[in-house]
């Protein structure tokens, strides 16, 4: 009897080739996949921050504009119920954005309680004293950079990126709160033409502050180079916020006799708000 030795069907190794290359395409395409889900979960994320620090800019406006227009201002009437257009803006915004992220429903809720309630303020902001208008407005500003807070540490397991957006949240928008602080209670007292005993040192808090969140954003700015942010820059946002502070500690605060315009000192401050907003921005888009 004679054995015949047959060799391997050879087809079967171009086969294995294949489905092995298969195999690696389909792994990859599912990797890219998942990667643009992860990034399009960031921006949405990114996206939600950003509009609840849009809020945040335009409560301040509105609360330094009503307290300016109820300590004399007149001119100031008209740009609140703007500035309250804008707030309705702003809140579809983060409306929408809640609707495009998953674990929405916690944010949701507490979101909702603080757009319920500044809705309520400004129907009523006109009819209630002036310093308690002030305070209410500052506490809901208080309560967005707290739940901006919350969805940060919550939403961007990133080092670097969390990072980043704890300065912005918890440095970059206290320093435009101080100083839109110290530039809606200022205004009214310009307005009024006379600083009250009981306004002084809230003022000179508020001065304080703006120093000290001035310092450590240019800290971080230091160890943080960003081309679009120039030591010039820096040396002027510097500048234009020290010297705003000044003529508030020198012509304001503690002034019986003020000879000030009321419109001026507010976009003063405005400005500097500005010049922070730069800061904001640069940081921000580094992270898109």
């Amino acid at each position: 009897m004679i054995f015949y030795i047959t060799k391997p069907n050879s087809r079967r190794k171009p086969i294995m080739k294949y489905l092995i290359t298969l195999t690696l395409l389909v792994s990859q395409l599912m990797a890219f996949s998942l990667f643009d889900n992860s990034k399009e979960i960031n921006k949405q994320n990114l996206t939600l921050v950003h509009d609840i620090k849009n809020i945040i800019i335009t409560t301040q406006k509105t609360r330094g504009l009503t307290n300016s227009y109820m300590n004399g201002n007149v001119v100031a009437q008209l740009l609140v119920y703007n500035q309250r257009e804008e707030m309705t803006k702003n809140i579809k915004a983060i409306g929408d954005d809640l609707s495009k992220i998953d674990n929405s429903k916690k944010f949701s809720k507490e979101a909702d309680a603080i757009i319920k309630s500044v809705k309520k303020l400004n129907k009523r902001a006109f009819r209630m004293p002036s310093g308690e208008v002030f305070a209410t407005y500052t506490h809901y500003i208080e309560q967005w950079m707290a739940l901006n807070s919350k969805i940060i540490d919550a939403q961007f397991k990133d080092a670097k990126t969390h990072s980043a957006l704890v300065l912005l949240n918890g440095t970059v928008l206290p320093l435009t709160e101080n100083i839109g602080k110290m530039r809606g209670m200022g205004s009214g007292i310009v307005a009024r033409g006379t600083c009250k005993d009981i306004e002084t040192p809230k003022m000179q808090a508020f001065a304080s502050e703006i120093v000290r969140y001035k310092e450590d954003m240019m800290g971080y700015l230091k160890k943080h180079t960003y081309a679009a942010l120039t030591k010039s820059d820096l040396r002027t946002i510097n500048k234009n916020i020290v010297d705003y502070t000044k003529l508030t500690t020198s012509k304001v605060i503690g002034q019986e006799k003020i000879d000030l315009d009321a419109n001026n000192f507010f976009d003063q401050g405005t400005g500097c708000i500005k010049d922070v907003l730069k800061v904001y921005k640069v940081v921000a888009d580094t992270l898109d």
